[in-house]
């Protein structure tokens, strides 16, 4: 399966009578990589009223990506009860920090986790951010696009199964 493609003519027609019957699609990304990749994890096998409560909860608890990072696993666990699945999604977060501090602390760098991802998504290709992304353990396609489109707002489309299913069908 190809990842990055130009869009066909099929795709552009498409495309286009989407924009002409919805309009254009209004997307105000904050430009925080690593808030949106957290909360990608927190929105696996939940509905975004409980994955962004958890979101809220996992934040006002711990302010900065660095204290989720330190904290024991069972208080992230508690604080993101609520999005279901905290005993599996907590690891995965500080697992997710723990590979950003490593990568961050072998280029010598003192900034934050979230400024760190920040440049370096920026300095790569849509496809080679989505890459870089991807080398993280436990992110996957659908997780490394959604953070790339909506935070990074750049022109990569997730793809679910369903999608993919839609378009194997024609």
């Amino acid at each position: 399966m190809t990842i990055f493609t130009t869009p066909t003519a099929h795709l552009v027609r498409v495309y286009k009578l989407l924009i002409d019957t919805y309009g254009e699609p209004k997307n105000e990304p904050d430009y925080d990589p690593l808030g949106g990749l957290v909360g990608t994890i927190l929105s696996q096998h939940t509905t975004d009223i409980n994955s962004e409560r958890a979101y809220q909860q996992l934040r006002a608890i711990f302010p900065t990506w660095e204290e989720v990072r330190d904290a024991p696993t069972d208080q992230v666990a508690e604080a993101i009860r609520s999005g279901g699945l905290a005993n599996i999604k907590a690891p995965r977060i500080k697992n997710t920090l723990h590979t950003l501090t490593e990568w961050q602390q072998s280029q010598g760098g003192s900034k934050s986790l979230s400024d760190f991802l920040y440049d370096e998504l920026t300095r790569y290709s849509p496809e080679e951010a989505w890459h870089y992304l991807r080398s993280i353990p436990g992110v996957g396609p659908k997780t490394a696009a959604c953070v790339l489109m909506f935070d990074m707002d750049l022109p990569v489309m997730p793809i679910d199964t369903g999608t993919s299913r839609c378009r194997s069908s024609r």
